[in-house]
């Protein structure tokens, strides 16, 4: 008898889920239709519940995994560069927070691993290839030592 209704509840699970969006209280009225008891059919709603509880964790886990991964560790530095006989530092930390000559500077573009950052009049662009651009009022100066 036990082993029928263990039969009986896997059986429900699976009609339940192919069954698409279908309100709990419909799930249960089938499910009884069918003769099984209804504490069984309680117990296969559960499941049911559960098993997509646990498919919505996991995938949000993944998700989770994946933007962490996007996310890749930056690379420090530290770069120079002169105006008009002013020597500016530009600096990067391990955080990714650029700062020019002390001053934080604003992410403004991400795009194919180029990294744009505005601090006042500068826009300091940091090339996924290591090189480290400098425009004043949108007018290319240097690439930073």
């Amino acid at each position: 008898m036990k082993k029928d209704c263990i039969t009986a509840v896997s059986a429900l699970v699976v009609m339940s889920v192919m069954a698409g969006c279908t309100s709990q209280a419909s799930r249960m009225a089938d499910c009884q239709a069918q003769g099984v008891s209804r504490d069984a059919c309680y117990v296969a709603e559960q499941n049911r519940q559960a098993t997509i509880s646990a498919a919505a964790e996991k995938q949000a886990l993944e998700n989770a995994k994946q933007v962490a991964q996007a996310a890749h560790k930056v690379k420090p530095f530290i770069k120079h560069f002169s105006d008009n006989g002013n020597n500016i530092e530009i600096k990067r930390d391990k955080l990714g927070i650029v700062t020019v000559d002390g001053k934080p500077a604003a992410e403004i573009e991400r795009e194919s691993g180029n990294i744009s950052y505005q601090q006042g009049l500068y826009i300091v662009i940091a090339y996924a290839t290591g090189k480290v651009a400098v425009t004043k009022e949108g007018v290319f100066l240097t690439y930073a030592k």
